[in-house]
């Protein structure tokens, strides 16, 4: 099968802070679907923190995780957790990798997991597989063709890109937002909007 089938990854990461180097993932999510936007499979799933890591406070609350839901027992250990998306993301392969704000973030922290537990750390550019981005896609849809989202503002008028502010503007009931599924779920409506509302800058998204 070839990448032009647009089979898309639709991923997410939640993590311990935001420290690239330093932090790692305990939630990942993704949904693979069609060029349409139809569900053909997903994964979500949970590590336990590493011993060596300390949680941002930050983080933590962000998410809503307490330090007993990281250190649960009955979670994968990270190695475990990362064989088990190994397998299932190669078994995706070839597909775009989608994420939202994935280029400096997710997606070196997810190289990095990877590289840490003996895995190929370039999945997402392997395979046959090819990556985008949403974040820039909104901000230039917010630009070329505004009709199709609704962008949150500020007091003094500046736009604001937060997913977690986007996706309730645009008619997503977000009430699960950093959750690593629920932020995936929420990417998913907003790609629908604009391939809906603007589909050539959609198709252009795809094609680069």
């Amino acid at each position: 099968m070839a990448v032009a089938e647009r089979r898309l990854v639709f991923y997410d990461t939640e993590t311990t802070g935001t420290n690239i180097e330093f932090d790692q993932i305990i939630q990942f999510a993704a949904v693979l679907t069609d060029e349409n936007f139809k569900e053909l499979d997903r994964i979500n799933v949970k590590s336990r923190r590493l011993p060596w890591i300390v949680p941002s406070p930050v983080a933590m609350i962000v998410t809503g995780t307490s330090p007993s839901q990281i250190d649960n027992p009955d979670l994968p250990q990270f190695p475990e957790m990362m064989t088990l998306l190994d397998r299932k993301l190669k078994s995706w392969s070839p597909a775009r990798f989608i994420g939202y704000n994935s280029f400096y973030f997710d997606e070196p922290i997810l190289q990095r997991a990877l590289w840490q537990t003996l895995f190929p750390p370039y999945l997402t550019v392997t395979y046959g597989n090819a990556r985008a981005d949403v974040l820039p896609l909104v901000r230039a849809t917010s630009r070329i063709t505004p009709h199709a989202l609704s962008v949150p503002t500020i007091a003094s008028g500046r736009p604001v890109f937060r997913l977690d502010r986007l996706a309730p503007l645009n008619g997503y009931a977000h009430t699960n937002a950093h959750d690593a599924l629920g932020d995936v779920l929420a990417v998913i409506h907003i790609c629908k909007r604009i391939a809906t509302r603007s589909s050539a800058l959609w198709a252009t998204f795809l094609d680069c």
